[in-house]
């Protein structure tokens, strides 16, 4: 009563070889640590478990891209203890590697070369082939052992509950967005038919694919977030140095050396419309200025992600839901989504803030 239980179908192996995807090693995972883990150490892992998840660093699905349940545990059983993983991971180098089974033991090379670029190497204990913390995320990664380094530095409860956040007042939203002297974008839309994991992917691929979007036309990203109600309400959101442009910008041509491409150039823009000035020569290259397409940050989006932006890169059921009930928030225009939902709300005072709760201090 009160749990919800996700029955999840997998095949019976003995070997972590004869595994057909992931999920089929979960009862190799499990019975590996039954045999490992003594109650004493399970303490360990629930608070580092608990830790993780005070500084959102807990939980290996898409949305969060952090630390499975299965990789904290392997870390305890490596380091001994909760404070001792935080003590190592405070010195974490790039390239890192984890070996609790020893299946690289003097052959460091050949895990190096497996797990080519990987900034933090973990071998699951039955299986050599596989980096437990791959699907880890940089950002995330690295406010593990930022974190790590100030617990140790000033232990509080506030990493393990960092409490509730307190939306900011919504008739200070204003002022508050004032002051910070940049331009928020929200593109907001309605349910994507998917199972979180699924929209999350869905979410992220979008955004990337708007990001692009923007930076083509000349607009400067600050920051970017995504926020789901991962049921009938989502948010992308583009915080922009400023949300207007100057009408025209200066394009650079091929170097004079270049005599083909300079000719292309030359055919291209002498009888364009967009050319506003030029094409001269400056330096030892063509340039011209020329009008640009968008001026307006908000425009841009309205007109290109009105059909749902799928030629763009946008994920295909994000499209859909886009393509049906898009709408483009600026600044100001984003109280009235504040003030009717309170999640948000809180997501955005949180975003304000812009440091992570567990770096208040007392």
């Amino acid at each position: 009563e009160g749990y919800t239980v996700d029955f999840v179908p997998c095949f019976r192996v003995k070997e972590a070889s004869e595994a057909a995807s992931s999920v089929d090693r979960t009862p190799l995972h499990t019975l590996y640590m039954k045999r490992r883990l003594s109650d004493p150490v399970r303490d360990e892992v629930r608070l580092l478990k608990r830790f993780m998840k005070g500084i959102g660093t807990y939980g290996a699905e898409i949305k969060v891209g952090g630390f499975s349940g299965y990789l904290c545990e392997v870390l305890i059983l490596h380091y001994g203890s909760f404070l001792k993983v935080l003590e190592a991971a405070s010195k974490w180098k790039r390239g890192e590697l984890i070996d609790v089974e020893n299946h690289y033991r003097g052959r460091r090379e050949d895990a190096e070369k497996l797990f080519q670029g990987a900034p933090l190497i973990v071998v699951d204990p039955i299986d050599e082939t596989r980096n437990l913390a791959s699907s880890i995320g940089k950002t995330r990664l690295n406010e593990f052992i930022a974190a790590s380094r100030e617990f140790r530095k000033r232990p509080s409860l506030r990493f393990f509950y960092p409490g509730d956040v307190e939306p900011i007042p919504a008739g200070r939203l204003r002022e508050v967005l004032e002051r910070k002297g940049t331009s928020m974008v929200i593109v907001k839309f309605g349910p994507v038919e998917a199972v979180p994991d699924i929209l999350w992917g869905q979410l992220y691929k979008s955004r990337r694919a708007i990001r692009g979007l923007i930076r083509r036309h000349g607009f400067r990203i600050i920051r970017d977030h995504i926020w789901s109600d991962e049921e009938n309400l989502n948010v992308l959101l583009f915080e922009l140095e400023s949300l207007r442009l100057p009408a025209a910008k200066k394009h650079a041509g091929p170097p004079l050396e270049k005599a083909e491409d300079c000719e292309r150039f030359l055919e291209k823009y002498l009888n364009s419309e967009l050319a506003v000035s030029g094409p001269r020569v400056e330096g030892d290259r063509w340039v011209v200025e020329v009008r640009r397409p968008y001026t307006d940050a908000a425009t841009l989006l309205k007109e290109e992600l009105k059909d749902g932006g799928r030629t763009l890169g946008v994920a295909s059921l994000v499209s859909k839901a886009i393509s049906e009930s898009l709408e483009v928030l600026v600044d100001h225009e984003i109280a009235s989504l504040y003030k009717s939902n309170r999640e948000f709300a809180k997501f955005l005072t949180e975003y304000l803030s812009g440091r992570p709760r567990w770096l208040e201090r007392d």
